[in-house]
């Protein structure tokens, strides 16, 4: 068996060492960080070979298969208490995390295509990402398209994609197309490869249940609201008759 990964105790998003030193140091964060008990609650991150914080994609593939940003890689939680880990537990399967912090759902549509037929799943599951972010590749790495672009592109080329997303953004129907086009393509694959899948919007989600910013990079969801998101899942999957 091969082993995983291991990024050590923080991420390669948000809930790096260098942000954890500000707000482990600042009297109002820290006070908030102590709240929540992170001041003394560890996290493991873990990388597959793959580079996805997941465990191996090994034979036999009795698992689900979960797609999302940074909302699904559970940047700022447990491992073990991600909502994709929380319903793989309820259904009695493995949990394969494709997530991928700041990614949109063109990434997704990707990630589904490349990996749901090789890895065929028992299930698919994705907590879509915000319909006004766009993937791109640009010299062999996808950009995403954000109201922050971070990046590793010089200041014209920077700017270029910056221009880019304002003129995508005078409409929303950019974003609602690009939106409808990669989710009814993930649909696609599932239903061509017979296996069932769950979508759920992030956006939509948070209409209903307000974001908590309670993980310990205090940006993202924590884990009681994983725990939920987890139950919104088990629920459109029980209600599709699965």
């Amino acid at each position: 068996m091969r082993s995983e990964r291991s990024n050590g105790p923080f991420s390669k998003g948000q809930d790096n060492k260098e942000h954890w030193d500000k707000i482990s140091t600042r009297l109002k964060t820290r006070k908030k960080l102590e709240q929540l008990g992170w001041l003394n609650t560890p996290i493991k991150y873990r990388y597959n070979l793959h580079n996805f914080r997941s465990i191996e994609f090994e034979e036999p593939h009795d698992a689900i298969a979960c797609f999302g940003c940074s909302h699904t890689e559970g940047e700022g939680v447990r491992q073990e208490f991600r909502w994709s880990d929380v319903l793989a537990n309820e259904l009695g399967l493995k949990c394969y995390n494709l997530g991928e912090g700041g990614s949109g759902i063109n990434s997704h549509y990707e990630n589904v295509s490349i990996w749901v037929p090789k890895l065929k799943p028992k299930a698919v599951f994705v907590f879509a990402s915000y319909p006004w972010r766009y993937d791109i590749h640009y010299k062999n790495s996808m950009v995403t398209l954000n109201h922050n672009i971070y990046t590793h592109l010089n200041n014209l080329e920077l700017r270029q994609f910056e221009i880019m997303f304002e003129m995508l953004g005078r409409d929303d129907r950019n974003a609602e197309l690009n939106y409808n086009k990669s989710m009814e393509a993930i649909k696609y694959i599932c239903q061509r490869l017979d296996i069932p899948c769950v979508i759920i919007p992030c956006e939509e989600y948070w209409k209903t249940d307000d974001l908590d910013k309670q993980a310990r990079d205090l940006q993202h969801p924590g884990e009681k609201q994983h725990a939920r998101i987890a139950q919104a899942m088990l629920k459109e999957y029980r209600n599709a008759g699965y």
